[in-house]
Parts: structure tokens; C-alpha cells; sequence
């Protein structure tokens, strides 16, 4: 047991330092909720809930994935080509994206047949370049181990986006100020981590060329063949049960669902963002050096998550009701009966979504993707056969799927953890895995 709980110093220490930063922002984000429930109704939450789902797939193929690759050179000046690489990536996608939306945005409103009109869905190409640019800057931020720095960026961007959708509301009184706070927390965020990361991206400067640009995009082509498909379906079923439920049942329902699944992830993210990045770090250094503690690492963090996990379902799934209707007030009781089983669903994904870090490693690139396509083909499946039920039984669906499903993704991670590399390989070269080949993982859920 005291094993269990023995952490090495440094990943410790990493790890509380990008959490003081999470606690901030949270800890600001916790404080307006009970405000913001008072300014906007569910179903403003609602419009919010479908927009972020919407930025959070398409972010997925804004930068082809390339960004996840920054950690993975050995040298600086490669991981810079990189950044240059996503960055370029990033802006003509969301330039094209601006020009898709101008042109047939009457089509593409009726199609989604959502309350995403007008001004709404023009904010969605910088919502999404501005987020695929701060992942970008995180990765670049991650490998100089920099987390001072992404710490307190984290917490502007958290105090910057409460602050905003307030004041908006207040000006508003519509879902606009939702959305505009959103985009204008990324700003801040963002400039923030530029602002950090500034000087020693100029110390690459010189490095950086179309040649060298070129070549990183050839050696890293896995993650845009490869690990973006697997990321993009991985993406869209993390959103499938928003958009099934905005589509069967009402705007109330659907920012109900939405906040309480913010709500519930916010304690967990606190640990589980904090933990993923600076454990991609660590396994990067561990797979180089002694791949074979690998597993041992990865269960070990696996059994620590579980322990924090157990507490925070029996807290919910006893109190829901209670804590929602008051913290947030009697309108958001519903909202309370939701937190009971959504709470189990997301226990599990913090169990084990911050260990998918390991399918980001270059030889595990092609991992997972077996997984994940099976995932959101079942996850769409059964949603879509209970639509029809009550909002009860679709949820208890849900829950039941997320356990049985993330079950099998725990044990493709511990699969992608045995490996033995080729004797004289470098490390841009596949190892030997244990069993065929699946697609990576895409992204820490």
C-alpha cells in the first residue's frame, strides 16, 4: 500500500504545480456557476454546451494532430519545425472553415438544426484555432517542463472566461455571452503561453526552415494518417450523447445534461489534466530509458486515480439532488438526479483516460484505433436505441456503456506498455509490439 502511493518527487512536484494553476481557474469557475445559473437558463447552457461539443471535434483535425508529435524529438530545434508545422496546419484549416460558414451557412444552420444561428456559428473557426493553438503551446510549454508557466495561463484563462460571461450576461442577458466569455478565456490564455514561451521559441528562430518543416512532417506522418482518425472518433463519441440528446429531447434537457457533466468534471479535471500532462512527459523520458517500468508506472497511477475516484461517486450519487438545487438554485434539481449515475461515468474516464498518454509514443501511434472506432460505433448505437426511453434510461445506457467500453480501453494501454524495441533502432522507428497493430489514441479524454 505504501508503494502505491509512492510518487517520485519530481512528477509529484509537476504534477501540484500545474494543479495550483487548475485550482485557480476552478476554484473561480465553481465560485460564478451558482451566478451564472441565475443570469442564463438551461437552455442558453444548452447552446453553450452544443457549441463547445462542436469546437471540441473540430479542434481535432485542426492542426492534423501534429501537435501531439512536439514532444517527441530529441531536438529542440525538430520540435520547433513542428510547432511551425501545426501552427500553419491550424490557421488554413480555420481559414477554410471561416469561407465554409460564410458560403452555406444557411445550409449548414439547417442541417444542424440547433439554436447555433448566425453570429453563433461565425465564432466557431476561432474558438477552434484558438484552442488547437493553445494545445500547441501546451505540448511546446510540456517539453521545456515549463509548468510554472501553463499554471498560471490556466488560471487566466479560468478568470478571464468566469469574468466575461458574467459581465456579458449581465449586458446580454442571451447565450452569446456564454460563447463570447468562452472565446475570449482562450484568448487570454493563449497569450499568456506565448507571452511564457516567447524567448525560447525566438531561440529557435534560426532552425526553423520550409526544409526542415518538411522533414518533420514525413517523419511524424502517423499522427495525421494515422492518429487523427483515431482522435476524431475518439472526439466525436466524447460528444455523441450531447448531440443525440439535443436532437431527441429538449434545449433544457440538453444544457442540463451539459452543465452537470461540466460540473462533475470539474473536481476531476483539476487532477486528471495536471496528471496526463506531466505524466506524456515522464513516459516519454521512461520509454527511452527504461521502457521496461513502464506498466509498472502506468498501474500504479491507474490504482491512485481509482482511489479518488470512489469517494467522488458516493458523494454525488448520494447528494446529487442536494448540492445542485443549493449551489445552483431549485431550477437546477434535475440537474442533481443527472449528477448520480453521469457521476460513475465520469469516475471511470478519469481512471483511465489520463494514461492514454502512452498511445501518444511514436511506436504506439497505430494502438487503440480498434478501440475507438468501436467505441463511438456502440456509443452511437445505443444512444440512438434508447432515444426513445426516458431521459433515465438513456442515461443509466450510457453509464453501463462507459464502463464496459473503458474496461477494454484500460487494457489497450497496458497492452501499448510491452513493447522491445529493434535492436539499433532510433527513436523515430516502430518496435516489435506484442499483438497486431490498432490506431492510436488521439487525446487524453
Amino acid at each position: 500500500m505504501r508503494k502505491l502511493f509512492k510518487v517520485k518527487g519530481e512528477f509529484l512536484k509537476n504534477v501540484i504545480t500545474l494543479m495550483t494553476g487548475t485550482i485557480a481557474a476552478q476554484v473561480f469557475t465553481v465560485a460564478v456557476s451558482p451566478l451564472l445559473t441565475r443570469i442564463y437558463t438551461p437552455a442558453d447552457f444548452g447552446v453553450l454546451a452544443l457549441f463547445t461539443a462542436l469546437n471540441a471535434v473540430l479542434s481535432i483535425i485542426a492542426a492534423a494532430k501534429y501537435e501531439t508529435a512536439i514532444m517527441l524529438p530529441k531536438e529542440d530545434s525538430d520540435a520547433m519545425n513542428i510547432v511551425v508545422l501545426a501552427t500553419v496546419i491550424t490557421l488554413v484549416v480555420s481559414a477554410l472553415m471561416q469561407g465554409i460558414i460564410y458560403v452555406y451557412e444557411d445550409e449548414l444552420i439547417r442541417m444542424a438544426n440547433t439554436p447555433l444561428a448566425g453570429k453563433w456559428i461565425y465564432m466557431l473557426p476561432l474558438s477552434v484555432a484558438l484552442t488547437t493553438g493553445t494545445q500547441i503551446m501546451i505540448y511546446w510549454n510540456n517539453r521545456g517542463k515549463q509548468f510554472r508557466q501553463l499554471a498560471t495561463a490556466r488560471a487566466i484563462h479560468g478568470v478571464g472566461t468566469g469574468t466575461s460571461q458574467c459581465a456579458l450576461g449581465y449586458a446580454k442577458g442571451i447565450a452569446f455571452g456564454l460563447i463570447a466569455g468562452h472565446v475570449i478565456g482562450h484568448i487570454l490564455g493563449l497569450v499568456a503561453l506565448i507571452r511564457a514561451n516567447l524567448a525560447s521559441m525566438s531561440a529557435m528562430r534560426p532552425y526553423v526552415s520550409w526544409g526542415q518543416v518538411k522533414k518533420n512532417a514525413r517523419i511524424y506522418k502517423r499522427f495525421p494518417m494515422f492518429s487523427l482518425w483515431g482522435a476524431l472518433f475518439d472526439s466525436s463519441a466524447t460528444q455523441v450523447p450531447l448531440f443525440v440528446i439535443a436532437s431527441f429531447f429538449s434545449a433544457s434537457v440538453t444544457g442540463l445534461f451539459g452543465f452537470t457533466v461540466k460540473v462533475l468534471s470539474l473536481p476531476l479535471f483539476l487532477i486528471s489534466s495536471a496528471i496526463s500532462e506531466v505524466l506524456y512527459q515522464k513516459i516519454t523520458q521512461l520509454d527511452s530509458t527504461n521502457p521496461n517500468s513502464l506498466r509498472r508506472y502506468i498501474v500504479r497511477i491507474f490504482m491512485l486515480l481509482g482511489c479518488i475516484a470512489v469517494p467522488f461517486c458516493l458523494i454525488f450519487m448520494t447528494y446529487g439532488v442536494e448540492i445542485f438545487s443549493f449551489v445552483f438554485g431549485q431550477n437546477w434539481a434535475l440537474a442533481g438526479e443527472f449528477a448520480g449515475p453521469l457521476s460513475v461515468a465520469a469516475a471511470v474516464r478519469f481512471m483511465v483516460s489520463p494514461l492514454s498518454v502512452v498511445l501518444y509514443l511514436n511506436h504506439n501511434v497505430k494502438k487503440g484505433v480498434g478501440w475507438q472506432v468501436a467505441y463511438f460505433c456502440t456509443l452511437t448505437s445505443v444512444l440512438l436505441l434508447c432515444s426513445q426511453q426516458t431521459i433515465t434510461v438513456f442515461l443509466n445506457a450510457f453509464v453501463a456503456h462507459e464502463i464496459v467500453l473503458f474496461t477494454a480501453y484500460f487494457a489497450v494501454i497496458i497492452w501499448a506498455t510491452n513493447h522491445r524495441l529493434v535492436p539499433g533502432a532510433d527513436d523515430h522507428q516502430l518496435p516489435l509490439a506484442a499483438g497486431p497493430d490498432a490506431l492510436s489514441n488521439g487525446s487524453a479524454k
